[in-house]
């Protein structure tokens, strides 16, 4: 049985890895291994700056398929930015939709313009689907 009454708040991840984007993708690799994660939000250059996002996927794509230098690609050269974000009380049916229809399968968590937390797809499946009673 799927719980539609969770908000985004509810289901995102507080704890939230991020990288500069001067960084290089081999940087970005540790980070995610060590953090136990598949993206990094990417830290704004500015107060009025967008949030960045780097994956996984953006890595195996962008770089490794090519047989780019992981230590000599930065992580702005390969980052989705600006991103689709989501509201902390947006339901999680909505959010949902907004991957499916956006084809995204991460979205940062903003409350007032700063970063509350990252929703994926994971966290979707993982804690709106829950066993039956």
């Amino acid at each position: 049985m799927a719980n539609y009454k969770l908000t985004a708040r509810d289901i995102m991840q507080t704890e939230v890895a991020t990288i500069l984007a001067e960084h290089t993708v081999q940087d970005a690799a540790a980070l995610m291994r060590h953090h136990g994660v598949r993206s990094l939000i990417v830290e704004k250059e500015y107060e009025e700056d967008a949030y960045g996002l780097v994956t996984f996927a953006d890595i195996v794509t962008k770089v490794l398929a090519f047989g780019f230098d992981p230590a000599e690609v930065r992580v702005d050269e390969i980052m989705t930015k600006p991103l689709i974000v989501v509201n902390p009380s947006l339901r999680v049916e909505l959010v949902a939709r907004l991957f499916a229809n956006h084809r995204i399968g991460h979205a940062p968590v903003l409350e007032n313009h700063k970063l509350i937390g990252i929703v994926s797809l994971t966290d979707l499946v993982v804690e709106v689907i829950t066993e039956p009673t």
